[in-house]
């Protein structure tokens, strides 16, 4: 069987819970000729940017990246998407590969680059939370030195004001998932709501 990539992004605002739902999903799925890797864009590029990691992509300006990232400011496409695609493309391959891409698209010019050198999603999970439960969650896990209200403040508003453009973009393949509740009840929703094997 010819391997084939299966794209799911999962949105959300920050503290909304994306990573771990993905995180652990990919660990939790297993079938036969059937693997869940989840692609945090905001982790892989802080892994980038950092001095003690050897960069696996090659002309990479790692300064630029950590100045976007240090001015809490999105990428252009033109950098972020040739290392997402780098990151499908050079994962070991079987036969489906089901991508859980968590915080993706923030944007309609990078979504619409994406969809021609990728290929469009599957599906779209979006994650619903309460702003003020996001922000408690954000401040509660800290994972930066600069997390902070503010910090929140901007990260929060910066994503809605894009995802009504995103969500009527993909209205067809989105699916809407409350993320006010527990981290298991979160998990449980986000699982069922998953394709199943066979749909490949």
């Amino acid at each position: 069987m010819q391997s084939r990539d299966v794209i799911i992004c999962v949105l959300g605002p920050p503290g909304s819970g994306k990573g771990t739902v993905c995180r652990s999903a990919a660990e939790m799925l297993h079938s036969p000729g059937r693997v869940y890797r989840h692609l945090s864009v905001g982790d892989y590029l802080r892994d980038i940017c950092d001095p003690k990691t050897p960069c696996e992509v090659e002309g990479v300006d790692r300064d630029k990246i950590r100045g976007y990232l240090r001015d809490n400011k999105l990428l252009p496409s033109d950098v972020l998407i040739p290392l997402l695609k780098h990151k499908i493309d050079s994962a070991p391959k079987t036969d489906t590969t089901v991508w859980l891409i968590d915080g993706f698209p923030r944007n309609m010019e990078t979504t619409h680059v994406f969809e021609k050198e990728i290929g469009k999603p599957e599906m779209v999970i979006i994650l619903d939370c309460d702003r003020e439960v996001a922000e408690r969650r954000y401040l509660m896990r800290g994972r930066e030195t600069m997390d902070d209200k503010e910090r929140f403040s901007k990260r929060y508003d910066g994503y809605t004001n894009n995802a009504e453009a995103i969500r009527k973009h993909y209205e067809d393949i989105a699916v809407f998932i409350s993320a006010n509740g527990s981290k298991d009840t979160c998990l449980s929703q986000f699982l069922v709501t998953l394709p199943p094997a066979s749909s490949d």
